[in-house]
């Protein structure tokens, strides 16, 4: 080969190496004046099949430290801020972005209901009847609709009886799902300083009725350092099997499969042995506003607390969802619903219901954003799905002080703030207490 030829080789590679530094420099610069991060790992070596590289999406405005594992269950770090980010994780069971494009298929797409969404009105925006809708959907009352529902609007009336296939099937799959569950592993953790329930089941991703009902502990904010406490590797609670208990009436008592329940506890058949530890996976145990019955689950936790009325309602808005046993309007399982939630504009400002000391402030799972404040009488109030909080942990508040603003973050279908009281750390009716 030439000199020549060696040279103009050469130059190639160096232009190449150049216009590809300078290509990804000019994204990253474009993706940070939009205040978006993008990170893939393996781009490299993906191929147009089997692509599994793990990526988020971020609203980054400042930087911290953030780990987070990818599809491929590699981890990285990324630098984030917990007051003003936004966290998406795709491909993996990460939360639910504040404003979802319809899904889209040759034969339906799909649509959320929004507040004061009608069939009359869904029907009419996308020229489909409203038996159409209702056959496909398998609704039994067209008047019987809820905020945040998922409804799947089929292109033509032929393509109904696919959209319904696909509807049950979608069903089959939930279920069989539900009736799975990963072997129980607990591990002990030990109470640092600083500690507290909130904080700890945020940084294990489990929702903290889990620590509460894997625990006999009273209060998330009361904990003493060197104290261990049981962390389990899924949600659920864990119950001491009493006499007369079976699988069968535990499993319809807490609304999940007795399959579901086989597989946790690694069991090979459905025989309990009283006084035995039983996991129920998925399950919860909440509080009634009397103490008294209200359903089975409810029913089997008393409140041994008395709160007198005096807390303020934390904004203004109508309540989208009670306190209580629902179908949750995201998953679409059973859920028990440990607040309530109320619709308010995104951005206007969450006060704290009572005076009191912030014991958790930042991003919370499944909640967002959330405020977590602790009053006297081992009572805590949470906020949750905010789109920014004004106040740190350690702060001193006072009843009707601004803490938090109204926004979706976290798993949730539009603006609303999910309001909690807790008495000795178990959930309660807010309505019971709210004057």
């Amino acid at each position: 080969m030439s000199i020549s030829k060696k040279i103009k080789k050469s130059f190639l590679a160096l232009l190449l190496a150049v216009t590809a530094i300078f290509s990804y420099s000019c994204i990253s610069f474009a993706a940070k004046r939009a205040g978006t991060l993008w990170y893939a790992d393996d781009f490299n070596d993906a191929s147009d099949e089997g692509f599994s590289a793990g990526y988020v999406v971020v609203d980054a405005i400042d930087t911290r430290e953030y780990e987070l594992q990818g599809s491929d269950s590699s981890s990285w770090d990324l630098s984030l801020m917990d007051d003003d980010v936004e966290l998406i994780e795709e491909g993996a069971s990460g939360d639910i972005p504040e404003e979802r494009p319809e899904a889209v298929s040759a034969d339906w797409k799909t649509i959320t209901v929004e507040a004061g969404g009608t069939l009359s009105k869904i029907s009419e925006s996308n020229g489909i009847s409203i038996e159409i809708i209702m056959k496909a959907n398998e609704l039994a009352d067209q008047h019987k609709l809820r905020e945040g529902q998922t409804l799947y609007i089929p292109a033509s009336e032929d393509a109904a009886e696919a959209t319904l296939k696909y509807i049950r099937k979608l069903k089959d799959d939930a279920i069989a799902k539900q009736k799975q569950a990963s072997p129980i592993e607990m591990t002990d953790y030990v109470i640092k300083n600083g500690d507290t329930l909130w904080k700890i089941a945020n940084t294990f991703n489990l929702d903290v009725n889990t620590i509460f009902g894997c625990n006999k502990v009273s209060e998330g904010d009361v904990l003493k350092v060197g104290a261990t406490i049981r962390i389990p590797n899924q949600d659920g609670i864990l119950i001491t099997v009493k006499s007369g208990q079976t699988v069968e009436k535990l499993a319809k008592a807490y609304d999940i499969y007795p399959e579901a329940i086989l597989s946790a506890n690694r069991m090979t058949d459905a025989s309990l042995k009283q006084g035995a530890s039983l996991f129920l996976p998925g399950a919860r145990v909440a509080v009634t506003e009397s103490g008294g019955k209200k359903g089975a689950v409810a029913s089997r936790v008393k409140n041994t607390v008395s709160v007198k009325k005096g807390f303020g309602w934390p904004v203004a808005g109508k309540i989208s969802s009670s306190y209580g046993r629902r179908r949750h309007p995201v998953r679409g399982n059973s859920d028990f619903h440990t607040g309530i939630d109320i619709r308010a504009p995104r951005g206007r400002t969450i006060v704290a219901s009572s005076a009191g000391r912030v014991v958790h402030a930042g991003w919370m799972g499944g909640y967002g954003r959330t405020i977590v404040i602790s009053h006297p009488g081992n009572i805590t109030t949470l906020y949750g799905h905010c789109s920014k909080l004004l106040v740190k942990v350690g702060a001193s508040v006072k009843r009707g002080q601004g803490i938090a603003q109204v926004g979706s973050t976290g798993v949730a279908t539009g603006n609303h703030v999910h309001f909690e009281v807790r008495s000795g750390g178990r959930p309660m009716n807010p309505i019971t207490v709210l004057r």
